[in-house]
């Protein structure tokens, strides 16, 4: 009986990735998930597949699977259309943007890592995809700083943990920013002034 159940668990494992990968995601088991995800890109390739990875990877807690999974999907050439598809489906929450939320996660995971400026690096990016996030060097110059944006994510990420040294650091980032839409305007200066707090 032994034997049968650990060839069934093989079988499984192995040929219905996905399957497994959903069991472990209904029982909040998001490491073990992860590890099926990983499984099923492996043999689709499939940018939803990769997605599930990076979302898993968040659900675990595990900096070490939000860095590699998130970083991943980001780089995926097919990241742009995916996030397109992602926030059609959630047009109910105007301020909702799944490349913000990615970036913001990867940023935030690298940051409790102890690298606050690649930190800062790829949610300067996720706003400019010029910026090369392995050569952020602090200059930055944005007009565009939507509500929930990967610099708004890391900069809570600082407040909460009651940084002083990065809010610094961070704040002089965010001096380059220059929103044209008061709603950013605001979001901006309040996150500015719960940094100067710190």
């Amino acid at each position: 009986m032994l034997g049968c159940a650990v060839v069934v668990f093989a079988v499984l494992s192995f040929g219905f990735p996905s399957t497994l990968c959903g069991w472990c995601e209904q029982l909040g088991n998001y490491g073990f998930a992860v590890k099926y995800a990983s499984l099923s890109y492996t043999y689709t390739g499939n940018v939803a597949d990769l997605a599930r990875c990076a979302e898993d990877g968040v659900l675990s807690g595990k900096d070490r699977y939000i860095i590699e999974y998130c970083t991943r999907l980001a780089d995926h050439e097919d990241f742009g259309e995916y996030c397109a598809l992602r926030d059609e489906g959630m047009a109910e929450l105007p301020s909702f943007s799944y490349r913000q939320y990615i970036y913001g996660q990867a940023a935030c995971a690298v940051y409790r890592g102890g690298d606050l400026d690649l930190a800062m690096g790829y949610a300067a990016e996720a706003l400019d995809g010029g910026v090369d996030r392995e050569a952020f060097s602090g200059g930055f110059e944005c007009s565009d700083f939507p509500v929930n944006n990967a610099l708004g994510t890391l900069a809570l990420e600082v407040i909460e943990r009651r940084d002083g040294r990065a809010a610094e650091e961070l704040s002089a980032v965010l001096g380059g920013v220059a929103p044209v839409l008061q709603e950013e305007r605001d979001y901006l200066d309040t996150l500015l002034a719960a940094l100067a707090e710190l």
